[in-house]
């Protein structure tokens, strides 16, 4: 029987390839954890996110308030006299310069005719004097009473040509008739109140504000001042201070505060209607932009002793580390001083968990 012996360089062959598909194989071994990192820095990861805004931490206050008009003015005349004309319909809406009411005017035309008579026979006489002084026929006194006379008459014409302007009532400004006082034909003396007239240029809302908040919220704290109707669902109306009483009222130990706001032509708001306002006070007093309030788990510190956040692109979702300045811890805020705006995104918590410019999914 014949024995085949193998040499050993054909042992060493069949070894060495053996050990190169060893190798081979335990170079392309997945690793898990590798796999796990990679595909979690491929997925965003999810994240709250929260809108930076001047209206968080703010005090809310609710008061009941009255539209009030701008100024109420009774018209009357200055001269008596039956009334010929009152045209005007009450809620109608007049403008500065508009005819509101009218006398019969014929005695005070007259009187007007009289007294522009009475003018042109002084004036005749005084120029008949001033000859006569001229030649020195007559005494300087003698004219002198004459041109007093002419004074007078010029006088007499200006007040007669006043009264019967004052036989008219036109409106003193912009405004709505509210209410009629008098019939037309009625004989009227000196001051009767014939027409109501409301300026409502703008829409004015008093509201009764405690002694106790009137004297402890400083004017800068007011952040805004909205107005709601009870006519009109689904719309704020924001309104500026106008003025204040300084005098309490003994009764409700309140204080009186004017606010105003323009007035829509498409809402129906007359004086006497009743308003809801809301004012947001600042807890702080600081004026509007000096700080915003922020999750507190939304800032952190870095190892360099940094304190930052993360603020969201708008339009990628990446995160981007941002320094800020903050100030003390306010509960569930913390106030920013310097580092981010109004309107800003940034995430609201996990900040120890995201890298600069990791993409996020933001979360309601």
């Amino acid at each position: 029987m014949m024995s085949v012996h193998a040499s050993p360089g054909r042992k060493f062959v069949p070894a060495l390839l053996l050990a190169m598909l060893v190798g081979a194989c335990q170079g392309e071994a997945p690793d898990p954890l590798a796999d796990a990192e990679a595909a979690l820095n491929a997925k965003p990861r999810p994240a709250k996110v929260f809108t930076v805004s001047d209206e968080i931490g703010m005090l809310s206050r609710r008061f009941t308030g009255r539209v009030e008009a701008v100024q109420t003015v009774d018209l009357s005349f200055q001269v008596a006299g039956k009334l010929s004309n009152l045209a005007i319909l009450e809620s109608q809406e007049v403008k500065k310069g508009d005819l509101i009411a009218k006398l019969v005017p014929t005695d005070y035309e007259r009187a007007v005719r009289e007294a522009e008579l009475r003018l042109n026979q002084a004036r005749q006489d005084l120029e008949r004097l001033e000859t006569l002084k001229n030649r020195s026929v007559i005494s300087e006194k003698s004219y002198d009473d004459q041109k007093n006379e002419y004074d007078l008459a010029v006088e007499a014409l200006a007040a007669a040509e006043q009264n019967l302007e004052y036989t008219e009532i036109h409106a003193p400004f912009d405004g709505i008739v509210t209410r009629r006082l008098v019939d037309s034909f009625t004989t009227v003396s000196v001051g009767t109140a014939v027409v109501r007239l409301q300026d409502v240029s703008e829409v004015q809302i008093d509201i009764n504000v405690p002694e106790a908040l009137f004297a402890k919220v400083s004017e800068n704290q007011v952040a805004s001042l909205h107005a709601e109707f009870p006519s009109i669902s689904g719309r704020t109306f924001p309104l500026e201070y106008r003025e204040h009483s300084t005098e309490v009222d003994p009764v409700t130990q309140t204080y009186r505060v004017t606010l105003a706001m323009p007035r829509d032509p498409g809402a129906r708001i007359y004086p006497g209607m009743t308003a809801a306002v809301i004012a947001k006070l600042r807890r702080d007093g600081n004026g509007a932009g000096e700080s915003l309030l922020v999750p507190t788990g939304a800032v952190a510190v870095d190892g360099e002793g940094q304190t930052f956040l993360w603020r969201v692109s708008e339009a990628s979702n990446e995160v981007l580390k941002t320094p800020v300045k903050v100030g003390t811890v306010m509960g569930d805020f913390i106030p920013v001083t310097e580092g981010v705006a109004q309107g800003d995104r940034i995430v609201a918590a996990g900040a120890a968990h995201l890298s600069d410019g990791q993409v996020i999914r933001p979360l309601p």
